[in-house]
């Protein structure tokens, strides 16, 4: 037998399956889709099986070993990591990956076999296992003959387990093994316990040893399940559902096989009870679903409502999860144990072999895209898979992507709008000129209405939501003397200071540096922070409000795991007068005693070099400002901004999307912007800007020479940020209205720069559809 494996080497020269020969003994337990180790080269890989055939061949080299004992991944998305490959341009191997969770990934090592070996060095250890400076001491030797170093493979996957201890019958302990005599009385009230129960006493494993031998009792291993939400119980809840929820739910309910629907609705319309309406219908008829969530902030709220309503049926997929827990919940999936699956984007690959529905909760935001390779959208995959499966997609928002809306106008989409609040009022929205507030000598970030606001709502008991899409203590540091500001040695881009460290960091690579006390380049004491971020807020409403409780969420608060659903269950819980973050606050959130909402900054991102940044703008002002009113007390919202008559700012206070569709399209239509046309971005990038800037320039030559029908070229030209991790970088923009023809174009000159970038003289890298432009 010969199996067909992809390897985990994403290189473009070797984006094939290789031939192996099936070793006896794995002809009868192989499948497509298991993971393999096999040897390539020098080294060992981790394979990804995806056919096998009957034969032999000479020369074909056997597989080292199956690492799982059955399929990872199911026959549907081996199929889908084709079409992943076809519209993203990327490796199969890196889709086939991606569609793993991390624990089922591995690394890479070196094992010291034989030879001489310095002091302190073991045979049969890893090389991983010392220190980089006796890493280069061992790889000397191994270069000189003096010892051999053999490839390993190192799985990450772990099994959590425990041990039950079971009392069996009466017998004597000596009264000097207090440990064990305390095991005993335990034991007694309750006959059988876990060894982690046990070891809280001070019981060692000796001592639990000694039980058994004696006969007092038996010992089984058995293995757990890590489940962070195992504390949720299933609660029987009865909601009476409007009449748009529930003609929204029939129509998902009758809706054809592989149909897509836009359910728009309104902040606050009630869109999660036709989500759990429709998924309790799905699993009714003995099928399954997966519901999708953008962000990690809204995974724990989300998570809680369909815990207590499907209970223990329910898995949960996202990246704030460990390792384990996230293996453990994918084991779960895989094991037919559940009907839904909660997670972030890569929930999408969920092994789910009866699917009857996929939605997507606010499918307008970008995260959904994802920015490395495969560069695949969570949406186009739950489009496939509905296909596949013969189920509805729903796209759900209160402010619908552009591209979904028009494909909901033109039919291609089913839209269904859900227009009321539910058991409620839309917020007012108030919009402040932050240019009359300055003219009246106020230079603070709070006008005088938002302030005053914010000051009754805590008087009256109740909760404030400011937002401010910058995280960090201000925005750059620059000396007022010779003008020179603090940039990234790796990035062009400003460094961001922090105030907990005194530290200037950059966002996009992780450098960091203590604030200096004198410019660098001039000596000069004038060295200052300009901009407003997340932290500075939080500290100047600290100082004008002392008796304030304020709980900040942007990356650096919400780093460590857990925090998110900590974070927001202690304002939940009313520990806090003010949410202060960045965007994760601006959505999915519910808090009825929430009465007031402060959009900082409102214009800040309308700047931004990306054709899609007047409709981001509108979306999250919109979004936020829904956080207001949602219980029963009225509530209202404050947008401050530079630009109040930008129709961007009128139309997002006045909750007024179709306005702001008619205008945004009109303006698409003159730039040839998306949806009308598919756009495309290649970006080329190298140590040295000529290199980039060449290979862009032949490119585009190449490019243009094809003459690709019904495609436009603009570029090359240096990319936003020019510099990034020490590479410079050059992009092309491809429009086009045939996007299998430009793709397939793409791939061909893909492929003539092969053994170049398998050299790394360069990077090249393709974003279909893309959503960062920087």
């Amino acid at each position: 037998m010969i199996a067909h494996v992809h390897v985990d080497a994403p290189v473009i020269t070797i984006d094939r399956p290789f031939d192996y020969e099936v070793p006896e003994q794995f002809e009868s337990l192989i499948e497509p889709g298991m993971r393999v180790s096999v040897p390539f080269g020098s080294r060992r890989l981790l394979g990804i099986v995806v056919g096998t055939s009957d034969g032999t061949r000479d020369g074909l080299k056997p597989l080292e070993a199956l690492l799982d004992e059955e399929s990872s991944l199911t026959d549907e998305l081996l199929d889908l990591s084709i079409h992943v490959k076809e519209t993203t341009l990327c490796f199969r191997s890196s889709a086939l990956l991606a569609m793993l969770p991390a624990a089922l990934k591995v690394s890479y090592d070196k094992e010291i076999k034989e030879g001489h070996v310095p002091d302190g060095v073991r045979l049969g250890t890893h090389l991983s296992e010392y220190p980089k400076d006796i890493q280069s001491v061992i790889l000397g030797l191994a270069k000189k003959g003096e010892l051999t170093l053999a490839p390993v493979l190192k799985e990450k996957k772990t099994v959590k387990t425990d041990i039950v201890v079971e009392l069996l019958e009466a017998t004597v302990v000596s009264k000097r093994a207090k440990k064990q005599l305390e095991a005993i009385q335990q034991l007694e009230e309750t006959p059988r316990m876990y060894w982690s129960a046990l070891r809280q006493i001070g019981l060692t494993r000796p001592q639990l040893q000694k039980l058994e031998d004696i006969g007092a009792v038996r010992l089984t291993e058995v293995e757990l399940n890590r489940d962070p939400y195992a504390t949720i119980e299933q609660v029987q809840e009865s909601v009476q559902l409007n009449d748009s929820q529930a003609n929204a739910v029939q129509a998902i309910h009758e809706a054809d096989a592989g149909e897509t629907l836009l359910v728009h609705g309104v902040t606050g319309s009630g869109k999660t009870e036709v989500y759990l309406e429709s998924i309790g219908q799905v699993i009714d008829e003995g099928k399954q679903a997966i519901l999708l969530v953008p962000e990690i902030s809204l995974t724990p709220m989300m998570v809680k409502r369909f815990k207590r309503r499907f209970g223990e049926r329910v898995a949960v997929l996202h990246s704030a999860l460990s390792k384990g827990e996230k293996y453990d919940e994918w084991r779960k999936i895989k094991r037919k144990e559940v009907d839904v699956v909660v997670g972030a984007r890569s929930a999408i690959f969920a092994p789910l072999d009866r699917l009857g529905l996929i939605i997507l909760d606010e499918e307008h935001e970008t995260t959904y895209k994802q920015e490395e390779n495969p560069r695949y959208h969570a949406r186009d995959v739950a489009i496939w898979r509905s296909r596949y499966h013969g189920c509805p997609v729903v796209l759900g928002s209160a402010t619908p992507s552009l591209e979904s809306y028009a494909r909901a106008q033109k039919g291609v989409y089913r839209y269904l709008h859900l227009k009321e609040r539910y058991g409620g009022e839309m917020p007012p929205v108030h919009i402040i000129d932050m240019r009359r507030e300055l003219a009246k000598g106020n230079t603070t970030m709070f006008s005088e209405e938002l302030f005053d606001g914010i000051l009754d709502r805590i008087a009256k008991k109740e909760q404030c939501v400011i937002l401010l899409n910058r995280r960090g203590f201000t925005t750059f540091v620059m000396c007022r003397d010779c003008g020179e500001g603090m940039t990234c040695p790796h990035c062009a881009v400003n460094l961001t200071y922090h105030q907990y460290g005194d530290r200037l960091k950059c966002h996009y690579c992780g450098y960091e540096v203590g604030m200096p006390s004198t410019c660098p380049s001039c000596n000069s004491k004038k060295i200052k922070q300009f901009g407003s971020g997340t932290q500075k807020i939080e500290t100047e409403l600290l100082n004008r409000i002392p008796e304030a409780r304020i709980i900040r969420m942007d990356q650096d608060t919400t780093s460590r795991k857990g925090s998110h659903e900590q974070l927001l269950r202690r304002f939940e819980e009313g520990e806090a007068d003010i949410l202060l973050g960045t965007q994760m606050i601006a959505k999915g959130l519910d808090f009825p005693n929430v009465t007031l909402v402060g959009v900082l900054a409102a214009d800040a991102t309308l700047g931004m070099p990306d054709f899609r940044a007047t409709e981001r703008t509108f979306q999250l002002v919109t979004q936020v400002a829904g956080r207001a009113g949602r219980g029963k007390l009225p509530g209202e919202a404050f947008v401050q901004t530079y630009n109040p008559d930008h129709y961007v700012i009128e139309t997002a206070s006045e909750h007024d999307y179709e306005t702001f569709f008619a205008k945004e399209m009109g303006l698409r239509q003159v730039g040839n912007h998306p949806p009308y046309w598919f756009l495309t971005l290649v970006t080329f990038s190298a140590e040295n800007p000529l290199v980039a800037k060449a290979e862009a320039e032949l490119f585009a030559s190449d490019f243009l020479q094809a003459q690709v029908e019904n495609s436009r070229l603009n570029g090359p030209m240096p990319a936003p940020l020019s510099k990034l991790k020490n590479a410079y970088r050059y992009q092309v923009f491809i429009k086009t209205k045939q996007p299998d023809t430009l793709y397939a174009e793409l791939a061909r000159l893909q492929q003539a720069r092969a053994k170049a970038i398998s050299k790394k003289e360069y990077q090249m890298s393709i974003d279909v559809n893309p959503y960062v432009f920087m």
